[in-house]
């Protein structure tokens, strides 16, 4: 594949926004299971090519989801401030706030699925077990995502074998 890798930011969400659980309005929670079934769907393709259109549709939707770059001011470990900020940096890194949570997690395990596939296709170095494990890591922070809403989803989330 010769697609160049995207320049999207991952946004990650500041750690004191992270939710043990998240209730949604109506509109939210339509809106993420929609988005979330697509995603589910886009890692049983067995094309890259489609899967990665697929990607840059939910990625998308996904963009008008408001965030606001936050500067962490304490890293509540052994690292310093501007450690972390390079860390940041180098990988393309921004912390949030969101006003949407559940989405801007969504948005951040896209945005790392379509990285590892492009990796992935460019290089040509992971057998299809490695791949599939992958794959089953996204599926499981999908089923997380689902748990932590409370989502229904009409059919059932697919282990890969």
């Amino acid at each position: 594949m010769t697609q160049p890798y995207p320049n999207y930011l991952l946004e990650l969400l500041v750690p004191w926004d992270l939710p043990i659980e998240q209730q949604l309005d109506e509109f939210d929670k339509e809106q993420l299971t929609k988005i979330l079934d697509q995603f589910l769907q886009t890692l049983e393709q067995p094309s890259p090519e489609k899967e990665l259109i697929i990607l840059e549709e939910i990625l998308a939707s996904l963009d008008t989801v408001e965030v606001t770059p936050i500067e962490i001011s304490s890293t509540k470990s052994y690292l310093e401030n501007w450690e972390v900020a390079d860390y940041d940096k180098y990988f393309n890194v921004m912390r949030v706030q969101s006003s949407s949570p559940a989405l801007s997690l969504l948005k951040g395990v896209v945005v790392a699925y379509q990285a590892f596939l492009l990796l992935h296709y460019q290089n040509k170095q992971l057998n299809s077990t490695q791949i599939k494990l992958q794959k089953q890591g996204f599926i499981s922070y999908a089923c997380l995502l689902i748990r932590v809403c409370d989502l229904p989803l009409e059919k059932p989330v697919i282990f890969l074998e």
